[in-house]
């Protein structure tokens, strides 16, 4: 990601103006010359590289490169491209260490007295979708996507938080899950890629492996397919444990 939320923060208005205008031509920023650049912003030289130095570079030398690379990046799988990744990792569901996941998180699930799913943007409205979805067979569930949201009061090893982040590097839900900690609640964190703050923070983290698609104005619509298989195939397996341990009950059909 070339342009993060804080260093957009700390722009001035003149380097707002100049970041606008980047972000809307980055095929042809890439080809300018500093001169060029300052313009089509209407601004001296002097603001680019100031401009350039906020983003972390040293000139517009190095910022031209860093753009370049960013917008390489930026390339949208064409759809056959797309489906393969999706493929790879419906390939990597059918793999034992992932069912063998998704059997532990179904035992959290099924030892849970209350449950609550975090995650913000994205990943709470999807958190919120787990929440209804496990609701749906009975595990009933809360959907929350405040960071801000205090954690009950009398939280212990009977409660189950289920972390939904992309990056599983978001600050504010980090804060939260130190809080659910101190109560000694079970973790179970979905996150993109391993070896994440968040995952290793988790009593359990789930693993999905897709490629990253981050817009220039830092919004992520990489897919969430996977995340939405996880919470599902674990929402089926609660339902068929729950048919196994049923008592048979004898009609007429079954003498």
């Amino acid at each position: 990601m070339l342009f993060t939320y804080k260093q957009i923060a700390d722009l001035n208005p003149t380097e707002t103006s100049v970041y606008q205008y980047v972000i809307k031509n980055i095929p042809a920023v890439i080809k300018m010359s500093v001169r060029d650049l300052a313009k089509a912003t209407h601004v001296s030289t002097a603001t680019i590289v100031r401009f350039c130095q906020k983003l972390d570079c040293q000139g517009f030398v190095e910022f031209k490169t860093k753009l370049k690379l960013f917008n390489e990046g930026l390339l949208l799988p064409d759809i056959d491209d797309e489906i393969d990744v999706i493929l790879e990792f419906f390939n990597y569901a059918r793999s034992e260490d992932f069912k063998e996941n998704i059997a532990k998180f179904v035992e959290y699930v099924d030892n849970a007295q209350s449950i609550t799913f975090l995650g913000i943007g994205t990943s709470g409205l999807l958190g919120k979708y787990g929440a209804r979805y496990f609701s749906n067979v009975g595990y009933y569930s809360q959907g929350i996507d405040d960071p801000y949201w205090p954690p009950p009061v009398n939280s212990d090893s009977s409660h189950l938080l289920i972390v939904l982040s992309e990056s599983g590097e978001t600050r504010e839900i980090i804060d939260q899950i130190k809080m659910y900690q101190r109560q000694n609640t079970k973790i179970v964190s979905i996150i993109n890629k391993p070896d994440t703050t968040i995952g290793n923070m988790s009593d359990l983290c789930i693993n999905y492996y897709v490629k990253d698609i981050i817009l220039p104005q830092t919004y992520n619509i990489s897919s969430q397919i996977p995340v939405i298989y996880i919470l599902e195939r674990v929402t089926r397996e609660l339902q068929n444990s729950k048919k196994r341990s049923l008592p048979l009950k004898f009609t007429s059909r079954n003498l």
